[in-house]
């Protein structure tokens, strides 16, 4: 058979490999987060890694190195790589909003005086089923969130499905499910880092865009969208700085990076309007997250789902690689 799966570790550091030997290409997820931190492809008879993950740092000619699945590593130092973001991405302005009358502030984290990505990019995800099919190999993940942080104390399941296909194609679909008895605020996101080796300046990225969401000093939309059309067709990314937050064009949504013959393409499918853009200092990888709202939608509405009780919504992306000519 063409695809297989392996579970190895336990508990937290669990971890599943997801691989396509017809293609030579291996997926690790991790349940810790239920992040992807690994994701290798053949190309040139060498096994190249296109991820930047949690469990993994760069050597200074831009190669991944892995750490040990067990060593306990800050998803925040880490710049929350491959993370899941809910119920918010980004960030929420002084970690306060106001829902049905009352005000919340959370507690998790803050970078400066912003909440910053959630709650939930280092919780424990149980291993819910695994399967071995025809076309692709596929996990799914779970973590029943109980309402603990005093700034969001709503319940509810998030189902995480992972699945790779032929051609180094990953599915990635998030099912969320409200179950408290009121309404709730939902958002969310992925943030992923991607390597094609060597840095950031020299690739080439393309990508559509309705606009760019204009940041105060603090990074939080005013409200206003500004023309950025400086990708459409594609450009290297250069000395470019990204920490920008983008309206796709619903019609051609596509997000395209590429170096040296390789390409990575990110196809939102379902409920990611917005893309946010980050180039960390080391400039040898570029996050490239899909958003259901935009940063601090929790005020601003922009993007914001609303979910009733026992309602179930669902937030679904693709990534591809594929060998171009150079």
């Amino acid at each position: 058979m063409a695809f297989d799966l392996k579970i190895q570790g336990k508990e937290s550091s669990k971890s599943i490999q997801l691989i396509d030997y017809n293609n030579d290409t291996n997926v690790t997820i991790h349940c810790k987060g239920a992040l992807m931190n690994s994701w290798k492809v053949q190309f040139e008879s060498q096994l190249l890694e296109l991820i930047v993950g949690n469990q993994t740092d760069l050597n200074d000619n831009g190669s991944v190195n892995k750490l040990s699945v067990d060593k306990d590593l800050s998803f925040e130092m880490n710049g929350f790589r491959s993370g899941k973001m809910s119920p918010f991405s980004c960030r929420i302005n002084k970690g306060m909003f106001h829902w049905e009358d009352q005000t919340y502030r959370f507690d998790k984290f803050y970078l400066g005086e912003h909440a910053m990505h959630g709650l939930i990019y280092d919780a424990n995800f149980e291993l819910l089923s695994s399967a071995i099919h025809e076309d692709r190999a596929v996990v799914e993940l779970g973590f029943d969130y109980q309402g603990t942080d005093p700034g969001f104390p709503f319940p509810y399941q998030i189902r995480i499905q992972w699945s790779l296909y032929a051609n180094s194609l990953i599915g990635i679909k998030t099912t969320i499910r409200n179950i408290s008895n009121h309404a709730i605020p939902m958002m969310d996101g992925w943030h992923p880092y991607f390597t094609l080796g060597g840095f950031v300046d020299a690739y080439t990225l393309a990508f559509t865009s309705d606009g760019k969401l204009e940041m105060n000093d603090s990074m939080i939309p005013t409200g206003k969208i500004i023309e950025a059309n400086s990708f459409n067709i594609g450009k290297p990314i250069g000395t470019t700085y990204f920490d920008d937050c983008y309206l796709l064009q619903p019609s051609q949504n596509r997000i395209q990076l590429s170096h040296e013959g390789k390409t990575i393409t990110v196809t939102p499918i379902h409920n990611y309007p917005y893309l946010q853009l980050y180039t960390p200092d080391d400039r040898q990888s570029i996050a490239i997250e899909n958003l259901s709202g935009a940063p601090n939608c929790f005020n601003n509405k922009m993007g914001l789902q609303l979910v009733e009780p026992q309602e179930q919504i669902y937030f679904e992306t693709s990534y591809q690689f594929n060998a171009t000519s150079k």
